[in-house]
């Protein structure tokens, strides 16, 4: 099973959205089989399915709590794809893994997802905008990690040190790499032809060849609860995604 960490310190950058049109499309168009692990407290990818429970202690937060996956793994409705919800209990879980220095910290989502292992092709981790004991579980378990990016100033300003700190957790898990970033949210002006020209400019970024257009409708499907692949699979964003995916398979050495 190869897990793939989607994340960025910052917020609204298309972390879920891309997570989850990934998570389909593999599933979808190419026959995998994915779990999608929500590893943020605000529970998007969790929500975007159904599944978010505000009073439930089962999911991401009992798993990196107890280290076991039993009981955590919820469907989607999507043949072939799975869940592990998560809500704000994961504060608290955090809590405890740093109050008990007597056990091993980082390692604990490596033991549970070993449980699964043969289960999937794919587990892809929603991350939230930091980097707590939750996002140092997932990059110490991921083989991959893709940045999604807005061409915004912060965003940008941001990046290289986003990689330095993801850079630097491959102490715990040296297997684990940047395959790269993907511009999402694009709209064509002069200001995002030249910020897009000067992240390409530096091949430490890895930046996809294809970027995710700015699209209404990636917005409008969260209301009802669908990814935008499945709400609009017509849309430019959709279409992007798709590509990008093909990119992704080709670039990792997973054919298409």
């Amino acid at each position: 099973m190869k897990t793939i960490s989607i994340i960025n310190l910052k917020g609204g950058c298309g972390k879920t959205t891309t997570a989850a049109a990934m998570a389909e499309i593999l599933v979808v168009r190419h026959g995998k089989r994915v779990i999608l692990l929500d590893n943020d407290k605000q529970g998007n990818a969790s929500r975007l399915y159904q599944k978010y429970n505000q009073s439930s202690r089962r999911g991401a937060p009992d798993m990196i709590r107890s280290r076991n996956i039993s009981g955590n793994i919820m469907e989607t409705g999507i043949e072939g794809l799975s869940l592990i919800p998560c809500n704000y209990y994961m504060e608290q879980a955090e809590l405890e893994i740093l109050t008990d220095p007597g056990t091993r910290q980082h390692d604990r989502y490596r033991e549970a997802l070993a449980q699964v292992e043969g289960g999937y092709d794919y587990c892809i981790i929603d991350n939230p905008p930091d980097i707590g004991m939750n996002v140092v579980n997932a990059l110490s378990v991921s083989q991959e990690v893709i940045i999604p990016i807005n061409l915004d100033n912060y965003s940008i300003d941001g990046l290289e040190m986003l990689v330095d700190q993801v850079t630097s957790i491959r102490r715990l898990n040296p297997d684990m790499e940047l395959v790269g970033c993907l511009v999402t949210d694009y709209e064509r002006s002069a200001t995002s032809e030249a910020a897009e020209e000067w992240i390409r400019e530096h091949p430490q970024f890895k930046v996809f060849t294809q970027h995710i257009r700015h699209s209404r409708q990636a917005k409008d499907a969260t209301f009802y609860h669908r990814s935008v692949v499945a709400h609009s699979p017509r849309s430019g964003a959709a279409l992007d995604y798709r590509r990008f995916v093909d990119e992704y398979l080709r670039r990792a050495g997973d054919g298409i």
